[in-house]
């Protein structure tokens, strides 16, 4: 038996969790479909692919202050930043939820990020699972599934008669409390198939191909726009400053892209990644390589293809992870 919400019951309970919470959901925005808060139910696109950006900026926000130092008395006083909403990101894919499953990794390992666990603690995750992927999405190859309920609280998944529902945490069952479901004798439907790419051992992989001269022939294309790190639901490059104004400074972190030139610049002037080729080629081993060393197994790629289809130069990482294949096959038969 499956628990069951009517159709009809989905946007009053939306409004109820709305009413108590800030309710982050997917919205039309122009042109664009987009992760904003909402208070009427009414504004949540429930029939979409997939949203023009991922919704981490709700946990890593685009921009933010840390902290403020403030002087009172001429006496500085450092002003810590604290989060005190309660959030609920509504309609969210299993490629998304899996990108914060990601940024959990190095955001939560100690030492902690204190903004982002604040937020993290205080956010719940309502997916929705996605029925018709679109043609550049290909999760199953990140280890994730159309379907998957892994990293959310709630998984919703539309039928006919409305909404299953899996509870998957106690913040989920939470958030469910006065909402009635019924029990039905509904199979899901069968979960679609997604592009299929070469990822089984990629890791190992780079660790051979490093040196070849894919990444520079490639490296030719890129206009460093650095669109492919915002659009990216698992990218995490940051750049720190100070400002100051009034007497006081506050340190703010905006997104940033390992691809920015000067970006690995250390004191004294010198950059390890001074070529476009090395900063591109770091894009793809940090993902495939660097993060699934690190955090122990998984790629840092949650499959969304929103890179695929916002590059103006037709950088497709699925075609770079198919080459790599290629290029290491070559290179342990011609040393074979």
């Amino acid at each position: 038996m499956s628990k069951l919400l009517e159709k009809e019951k989905l946007l009053p309970w939306l409004e109820q969790l709305a009413g108590e919470r800030v309710l982050i959901a997917p919205t039309r925005v122009e042109e664009l479909t987009l992760f904003a808060p909402v208070k009427d139910a009414t504004e949540i696109v429930l029939d979409y692919e997939n949203t023009a950006l991922s919704p981490k900026e709700w946990l890593f926000p685009s921009t933010e202050v840390l902290f403020t130092i403030a002087r009172k008395d001429s006496t500085p006083e450092l002003v810590e930043k604290t989060i005190a909403e309660r959030y609920v990101i509504f309609g969210i894919r299993p490629c998304d939820a899996k990108g914060i499953a990601a940024l959990d990794l190095p955001f939560l390992s100690e030492p902690a990020d204190s903004l982002y666990a604040q937020r993290r603690a205080q956010t719940a995750l309502i997916g929705m699972s996605c029925l018709k992927p679109a043609p550049q999405c290909f999760c199953a190859a990140m280890g994730s599934a159309p379907n998957d309920a892994s990293n959310v609280d709630i998984m919703l998944t539309e039928v006919e008669e409305g909404y299953l529902v899996e509870v998957v945490t106690e913040k989920g069952q939470g958030l469910l409390e006065g909402v009635e479901l019924k029990e039905v004798d509904i199979e899901p439907p069968p979960c679609p198939d997604t592009a299929a790419v070469p990822a089984e051992g990629i890791t190992e992989v780079l660790t051979r191909v490093f040196n070849d001269p894919f990444w520079a022939r490639l490296a030719d294309r890129c206009i460093h726009c650095n669109i492919c790190a915002y659009v990216c639901p698992t990218c995490y490059c940051f750049d720190i400053r100070d400002y100051t104004a009034k007497g006081n400074t506050e340190r703010i972190r905006t997104w940033e892209s390992c691809q920015s030139p000067g970006f690995t610049r250390i004191a004294g002037g010198y950059d390890p990644r001074a070529s476009k080729e090395s900063r591109l080629r770091q894009r793809f081993y940090h993902k495939l390589c660097y993060f699934p060393e690190q955090f122990s197994g998984p790629l840092g790629c949650s499959g969304c293809g929103r890179c695929v289809v916002h590059c103006p130069v037709n950088i497709d990482i699925r075609e770079v992870i198919t080459r790599a294949q290629e290029i290491g096959r070559e290179a342990s038969a011609a040393s074979g």
